[in-house]
């Protein structure tokens, strides 16, 4: 037994868990040596949980499979590893899934199951061939009824004398080929394993199986009585299966009603498996009627926006269901489809999408057939908002978003409201700061009642930004915490993506750099490949860039072709000693925005604060100082965050006035960043900024007259958010002040030694943080100051 353990590497703890995938066939020998010794007791094997079969599925194909899928296997081998490997070799050798391009695909995407493998038909057949000719043929039927079946539907359906059938549920009990599963005035039955009952129900002819569907069909809707909602999908099930069309009919109502159950409890891959047999149905029993599946491809493609197919709602679903609606004339389902579109996009490749001709299309088809005072039309107007950005629309886009809020307040329609802010929260301008605050506080504590779920998680996380912005990360993370329970309730696709935007987040927060850039890329393979959403990354371009590591941050930035974008590659560029393209880059930007001056604002706060960035390291002045005075209201916020920004903006004011020659003003905009830092542990500002001010106050020690910049006690600066004086000013103000040597020398030596202090604090922080351009910086300047 230790010899097969030890080759198997098998830890049996009364769960499949920790086997091997190609090990996995040495689990029937150590389980027979295990039954030779002595006192052995049979223990029932647990199977994988769903996180795990796609673990393990993903592990044997090398590539990434969505938990959808992942589910549907898992319903079909209830977890067993052995079961999974041979459904694996199965689909591939009946073609039902291809390799193309070096991946695993399916031949058809709507194929909601397979067969039973060849290679396990052997292993149920030695056990079905226990029983007798009887009790197979009972099973038979109790196949056509489902895994679980109730006595009472088995009588009705069978011709079988109630000893006989009594004996022969015994002996397929006695065997284990069924289980008992009784309840207070019902007797249940549940096959052991699906593949006994898949294994049955295959082996029937099917002029047998459609009698018995249809027999067992109007049995179980007599049974039910007033809960068939509660049964719908078993009654749909069945009536799918007969050729009478009253059946069929039957057979969508009832799969509707049943998918709107499964959306309801958070079971998307139920609710798209459902859909998807209902479409099959209508199209063999009344093809004609292009208004039941233009709802029937609606309401699919809502099913696969949170299952993670989005690209197959936008380029299929949406486009079917349009083409059905404009055949009808039908304006609202026409707005409908549009809508879908949009929001299929918007999960598939998110706001680098917006400028794309395929969304300003479906944008304006949503535009011109949107009906006043509905959804749709709040859609329209925050659809047409995004289009508008990327090319620099900012006025335009300003104005339809607040109209979509109001809009979406008067519907009083709790998904429209939660969607509408969502917009807004994304593309708010800097001025609108306080508003977005008073948001935050309102939709933090709303109800949220009928929205769904990856909207919510979206607007948690915007809320949770301005608390960080407001130094609440108490706050905040309890907002995340949220996320993260939606997450795990309803496997949401967006909801886990932004989980893991939150790990990225929180690790940054505390310095954990390699953390976040791991976590990034977790959040970047689960858009790519499991969720079926287009590629991310931008996430960790803040901790790549603090860690040295600029040039694959921008190997890496994807965002697309807008103004925004052009404006964080400016900044990369600067970041990795690219100045003259950097430079080049910054005052093309700014030539553009001379010709909008009034919709500087609406870029938003990241934004000014990336091209303050850029300026302050190519050094240059006059984009520094026009845009200091726009950005210094916002002083006082404790973090920011866009595509790469996370930082805090006091520290990016001053280094703004330093590099302009305001050393008072940049000292207290230093000192005000290491406030706001405090309140929400902001470890790498922290550490910068100490560095920043050992550098202003070094570069002051070395002036003839220097100006008394120490932290205590603090000095009269400019007021925060005032306008700033101009370069030069700060040493008029001590003009008839003693300026003799002695006291100019013994100024400069505090500085000196202040300087010191900051500088050895934040070496040791970014030691740990392994932040080595800034380690080496900060090095530097203590090696000259000790000299």
């Amino acid at each position: 037994v230790a010899r097969n353990l030890q080759g198997a590497r098998l830890t049996i703890v009364g769960t499949y868990r920790d086997v091997e995938v190609d090990r996995t066939h040495a689990l029937s020998g150590v389980l027979a040596d295990l039954r030779r010794v002595q006192g052995f007791q049979r223990v029932p094997l647990r199977g994988l949980t769903v996180d795990e079969v796609q673990r393990m599925i993903s592990n044997i194909r090398g590539q990434e499979v969505s938990w959808g899928r992942a589910e549907m296997y898992y319903r079909q081998t209830e977890g067993n590893p052995l079961f999974i490997q041979e459904l694996l070799r199965y689909l591939v050798e009946e073609g039902l899934v291809v390799r193309e391009g070096g991946r695993y695909a399916l031949a058809d995407p709507s194929q909601p199951e397979a067969g039973v493998p060849e290679g396990l038909r052997d292993v149920i057949g030695k056990r079905l061939s226990r029983l007798s000719p009887e009790c197979n043929r009972l099973l038979s039927v109790a196949a056509v009824i489902g895994r679980d079946f109730d006595l009472a539907t088995l009588r009705a359906v069978t011709a079988v004398e109630e000893e006989a059938m009594l004996s022969s549920l015994e002996e397929a009990v006695r065997v284990g080929v069924l289980e008992e599963r009784s309840q207070p005035g019902r007797v249940l039955y549940r096959f052991a394993h699906a593949f006994f009952r898949q294994t049955l129900y295959e082996e029937m002819i099917a002029p047998r199986r459609l009698r018995l569907h249809q027999e067992i069909a109007r049995a179980l809707e007599a049974q039910y009585g007033s809960r068939r909602a509660e049964h719908a999908a078993e009654l749909a099930e069945h009536f799918a299966q007969s050729t009478d069309k009253a059946d069929l009919a039957k057979a969508v109502e009832y799969g509707e009603v049943a998918a709107k159950r499964a959306m309801s409890v958070f079971d998307y891959g139920e609710a798209t498996r459902l859909l998807e047999r209902a479409i099959g149905v209508q199209e063999v029993f009344d093809p004609d009627d292009k208004t039941k599946r233009c709802d029937l491809l609606l309401a699919l493609g809502e099913t696969l926006l949170p299952l993670g197919e989005p690209k197959r709602a936008a380029d299929t679903i949406a486009p079917a269901a349009f083409a059905l609606a404009e055949a009808l004339g039908d304006k609202p389902r026409l707005a409908r489809s549009s809508l879908l579109a949009i929001n299929a996009l918007e999960e598939y490749g998110g706001a680098p999408i917006n400028g794309t001709s395929e969304y300003r299309q479906w944008a304006s088809r949503l535009d011109t057939h949107a009906l006043p005072d509905t959804l749709e039309r709040v859609a329209a107007d925050w659809s047409l908002a995004r289009s508008a950005l990327p090319f620099g629309g900012f006025r335009e886009s300003a104005a339809r978003r607040l109209r979509a809020l109001e809009a979406a307040r008067r519907l009083d329609d709790n998904q429209a409201v939660f969607e509408a802010v969502a917009v807004f929260f994304s593309y708010s301008p800097a001025s609108s700061s306080g508003l977005a605050l008073q948001l935050a506080n309102e939709f933090a504590e709303r109800p949220t009642q009928a929205v769904k779920s990856g909207t919510l998680s979206q607007v948690l996380t915007q809320c949770s930004t301005h608390f960080l912005a407001a130094g609440e990360r108490e706050r905040a993370e309890q907002l995340w915490r949220r996320v993260a329970e939606i997450a795990e309730r309803t496997q949401d696709a967006r909801s886990i993506l932004t989980t893991i935007g939150h790990e990225v987040t929180l690790a940054t927060l505390d310095g954990r750099l390699e953390e976040a850039i791991e976590a990034a890329e977790r959040q970047r393979i689960s858009r790519n490949d499991q969720m079926g959403i287009l590629i991310g990354g931008n996430a960790a371009h803040r901790a790549l860039v603090l860690l040295g590591r600029a040039d694959e941050a921008l190997d890496k930035f994807y965002g697309g072709t807008s103004l925004t974008a052009d404006v964080q590659r400016a900044r990369l560029l600067a970041y990795i000693g690219r100045t003259a393209e950097a430079q080049a880059a910054l005052r093309r930007l700014w030539a553009d925005f001379i010709e909008r001056q009034g919709e500087l604002d609406a870029l938003g706060l990241p934004n000014l604060l990336s091209m303050i960035d850029t300026a302050v390291i190519v050094g240059d002045r006059e984009v520094v100082a026009l845009l200091v005075d726009r950005v210094a209201p916002y002083a006082s916020h404790a973090f920011s965050q866009g595509a790469l920004v996370a930082f805090v903006p006091a520290r990016q004011l001053g280094a703004a006035a330093a590099l302009l020659g305001r050393a008072e003003e940049a000292r207290a905009y230093y000192l005000q960043a290491l406030e706001a830092c405090a309140k929400i542990r902001f470890r790498p500002e922290i550490a910068l900024t100490r560095l920043q001010l050992a550098e202003l106050l070094l570069d002051e020690s070395a002036k003839p007259n220097p100006l008394d910049l120490r932290s205590s006690p603090p000095q009269p600066t400019t007021a925060v958010g005032a306008r700033s004086p101009r370069p030069g000013a700060d040493r008029e103000t001590q003009e008839g002040e003693e300026t003799s040597p002695l006291r100019g020398a013994t100024l400069a030596a505090a500085l000196r030694a202040e300087a010191l202090d900051h500088l050895d604090f934040a070496i040791s922080e970014f030691r740990e943080m392994k932040m080595q351009p800034s380690l080496e910086r900060a090095l530097r300047h203590r090696s000259l100051l000790r000299a």
